[in-house]
């Protein structure tokens, strides 16, 4: 018979951003562990709330299957001896595990034939397992940070205050930080805070009480209601506008929600939009209110985490936090209108880029060089005085009062302020420069916003890169790995050419101008860490990882990399891609093994005494000027088209002409046109990939 599993840590407030993570943690190691214990189980269910977490396992075994085991004992040269008796060796092994020697089987195995033997290991009773197995499960359950509390050697997310552990309807006996597991847990800290008895391991039971005492553990449950709450209050006014992101915190800063609705002065819809909302949301955590057209209102809906007595005292407080907010937003964004630009450019000489790579005013030197390299490059050369007031401008907002409150509105502060001093032709671009980004995967529209939203990012990744700042396992402090999707979404998203190895050659010069560059291994770093993003940028694409393969090692180039994996993907479905891989399978295969310095020098034409050999030799030689003009015209379907007519002469010349004579001239002639055929291919790309 199977039972029911409940176990739930009860712990001081945690952060909203801390169990997501704890709930994924927690439910892969339970999966693991169980699978490890040969556990059976019908499902496995996480959920928690800022209070809880909790872990519920369905009809799980109440004991091991018991389990036969080989255990393998000497080979059959060190268990019998020369005259074919036991040996001392086999004789110990067999007394080791109380068996009679005579019992002992013989196996062959890959390093040879060995006596074995089997044995039954009978299964543990799931009750006995579980404190130790719970035990290692708490310790696999990941936060962001943790703490200690009191005088245990115990890191939490938060401290613990409770416990349950229901097997079946039995406690199991497990301590943590001085807290013992009991079958009593807690309703909400205000509405219900008296104790909860939970007779048996029953997950509707247990959902059904806590909801009773103002608890919606689900974290699913529990954001799909605070969502519904949320237009039921905003009915009367408006359209509430539902940030995905900030109604996920909500639901894990409660764990009931109760919804109201506030308004503030009207006043405060003169300023920019993207300042109300972003004051509203990010520092109160409220949701906006718009009209059906999309009109930003001046009511917000606060959710809070307990059913007030009055409702209207509640209400002012709200209101009264948002009216300061947004005057303080006010306050600053005037001040910032009343500076002249110049105010700001003689202020970020003294923010700090990044202690070890400067400061903002040194980065705007190099993006102003960067941009005009990238402005050449990209054939915008009637651009170069415009991209360089761009990239003088890009970072005054970060001097900014606004942005100094506001962070996150960066790029939108600075477009605000180059309109307001009349440098309208450039305001876009400085807000573009963030684009693609997490929230918004659009791309930039104008050519100075293409330019410099490329030069900041690889500027940022050289820059990082260069004094051995770079991502280490998950975590990724400066944002690199999204800087580096950036530029290949970019370039290929905009049909952009452009040599990446050079441009970050380049971007590493001029930190190496600026005495920032201490990484001698940067440009090597960066181009594979460039590499490694256009490689997921093409799985997401829907590339196979061998066609990815034949274009990844190319010079870094991601639309031109993207215009050749296109082709040959499309390729791939015609019936003559068999025969190009053929093809070169049977050259790759006779030159893999050879030097291939040796094959740099010209084929000899004197040497050539075959029909076969010449008629290959000749194919070659008249296809090369042919798909040298497809490579300059990016038309790499009709290169490939062209690139299986080799085949028929590559299969008469294996035929006919025996390669590897002992004549050496006549040889290495023969392996040079093999050598002129495979460089074709090459300059497709890496053919290899399907070998």
């Amino acid at each position: 018979m199977n039972k029911n599993l409940l176990w739930e840590i009860g712990t001081e407030e945690l952060p909203a951003r801390f169990i997501e993570p704890a709930l994924l943690s927690l439910q892969k190691a339970a999966e693991k562990k169980l699978k490890e214990l040969f556990l059976d189980y019908q499902e496995i269910k996480t959920a928690g709330t800022f209070r809880r977490l909790v872990l519920f396992v369905k009809d799980l075994s109440e004991k091991q299957p018991d389990r036969e085991e080989e255990v393998l004992g000497p080979s059959i040269n060190v268990g019998l001896t020369k005259e074919g008796t036991f040996s001392q060796a086999l004789i110990g092994f067999a007394k080791k595990y109380g068996v009679n020697p005579e019992h002992l089987k013989t196996k062959k195995t890959p390093k040879g034939e060995y006596f074995y033997f089997k044995r039954t290991i009978p299964g543990q009773k799931t009750k006995d397992l579980l404190p130790s197995l719970l035990l290692a499960l708490f310790k696999e359950i990941y936060f962001p940070k943790t703490m200690k509390w009191g005088d245990y050697d115990v890191r939490f997310g938060r401290p613990i205050r409770w416990m349950v552990c229901l097997f079946g309807e039995e406690v199991i006996p497990i301590e943590i930080a001085g807290v013992q597991a009991t079958n009593q847990t807690l309703g909400h800290r205000f509405l219900s805070p008296s104790p909860i008895v939970l007779n048996k391991a029953d997950w509707e039971e247990y959902e059904k009480q806590l909801e009773n005492n103002s608890v919606i553990v689900s974290p699913e449950k529990r954001l799909t209601f605070t969502k519904k709450s949320i237009f039921e209050v905003s009915q009367p006014y408006g359209v509430p506008e539902i940030d995905e992101d900030l109604l996920k915190e909500n639901a894990n800063l409660l764990e009931y929600p109760f919804p109201i609705v506030g308004s503030f002065p009207e006043s405060f819809l003169t300023l920019p939009e993207p300042l109300i909302t972003t004051a509203l949301k990010e520092h109160q955590r409220y949701f906006c209110i718009r009209t059906l057209e999309g009109k930003l209102l001046n009511y917000f809906i606060a959710v809070n985490n307990n059913r007030p007595k009055d409702w209207g005292v509640v209400k002012k407080g709200h209101e009264r936090v948002t009216k300061a907010r947004l005057e303080d937003a006010k306050f600053y964004f005037e001040k910032d209108l009343s500076q002249p630009l110049s105010y700001f450019l003689e202020k970020i000489k003294g923010i700090v880029y990044h202690i070890k790579c400067g400061t903002l005013w040194e980065k705007t030197q190099r993006l102003i060089d960067l941009g005009k390299y990238l402005a050449l490059k990209l054939d915008y050369p009637y651009l170069l005085s415009k991209i360089e007031k761009t990239c003088l401008y890009a970072k005054i907002d970060t001097a900014s009062e606004v942005v100094s409150e506001f962070p996150s509105l960066q790029g939108v502060i600075g477009k605000i302020l180059l309109e307001h001093k009349e440098e309208k032709d450039i305001a876009e671009a400085v807000f573009e420069q963030y684009l693609p980004s997490p929230k918004d995967e659009t791309l930039p529209q104008s050519f100075e916003g293409i330019i410099l939203s490329l030069a900041d990012k690889i500027d940022h990744l050289c820059a990082l890169f260069g004094v051995n700042e770079k991502p280490s396992g998950e975590k990724d402090p400066y944002g690199l790995r999204r800087a580096g999707y950036g530029i290949v979404k970019l370039l290929i998203g905009k049909e952009k050419f452009l040599d990446l190895g050079e441009a970050i050659e380049f971007s590493l010069s001029l930190l190496e101008k600026q005495g920032f560059l201490k990484n001698p291994e940067a440009l090597e770093e960066v181009t594979e860490f460039i590499k490694k993003r256009l490689e997921g940028e093409f799985l997401n694409l829907g590339f196979s990882k061998n066609v990815i393969g034949v274009v990844l090692q190319l010079p870094l180039n991601p639309y031109d990399q993207y215009l050749r994996l296109k082709a040959l993907s499309d390729f791939q479905e015609k019936k003559d891609f068999v025969d190009l891989i053929t093809g070169f399978k049977r050259v790759a295969q006779l030159l893999k093994t050879v030097d291939k310095q040796t094959l740099l020098e010209e084929v000899e034409e004197n040497l050539i005494l075959l029909e076969e050999e010449k008629e290959l030799y000749q194919q070659a030689l008249n296809l090369r000027p042919v798909l040298l003009g497809l490579i300059e015209k990016k038309d790499y379907l009709s290169y490939l088209e062209h690139l299986v007519s080799l085949k028929e002469p590559i299969d008469r010349f294996f035929d006919k002409v025996f390669v590897m004579v002992e004549d050496e001239d006549l040889r290495n002639n023969r392996l040079k046109i093999l050598q002129r055929v495979a460089e074709l291919f090459e300059r497709f790309g890496d053919f290899t990939a399907f070998i």
